[in-house]
């Protein structure tokens, strides 16, 4: 027994049906990645509305919903919940293609406010933290400070 072999860990083996999960999900990020960005947007949130209402976290969401607005009726709920799916689907196709996305660029898809204060941290040698709300492409935050010229921890 090597002196390393006490750290080598296991792996519980790689299942066909995990391996046909990632060639299917590789494959359609690689289609998104062939597709103008708006269309690609909007057939991934098409294709999450139609799938995701069939998928249990759905139900997860619903009762959440209603649990934190119970206000709202069946069909707001559904309505709420339809929208997720439609984010999620749209996130999701927007991946393969993020970088494409100009964050500054006048009439783009982006909407920025609040940089006044990196300028204001960026000229007074302070570090900050930027946080938003998982609304849109909640990976836009990340790509906002790279094409602003400020340093970013990935």
């Amino acid at each position: 027994m090597s002196a390393n072999s006490h750290c080598r860990h296991r792996f519980p083996p790689v299942e066909f049906a995990d391996r046909l999960e990632a060639w299917g999900a590789a494959s359609l990020f690689g289609g998104f990645k062939l597709l103008p960005l708006d269309f690609a947007s909007a057939l991934g949130g098409a294709l999450a509305r139609r799938i995701g209402p069939f998928l249990g976290v759905s139900k997860h969401a619903q009762r959440n919903i209603s649990r934190a607005f119970p206000e709202l009726s069946e069909t707001e709920i559904a309505r709420v919940v339809a929208g997720m799916w439609d984010n999620l689907g749209r996130v999701a196709a927007e991946y393969p293609d993020l970088r494409n996305i100009r964050v500054f660029e006048s009439g783009g898809r982006v909407e920025t406010h609040g940089f006044e204060h990196v300028d204001r941290a960026v000229a007074a040698g302070r570090r900050m933290i930027v946080f938003s709300g998982h609304i849109a492409n909640w990976e836009i935050a990340m790509l906002a400070g790279v094409q602003y010229g400020i340093s970013v921890a990935r």
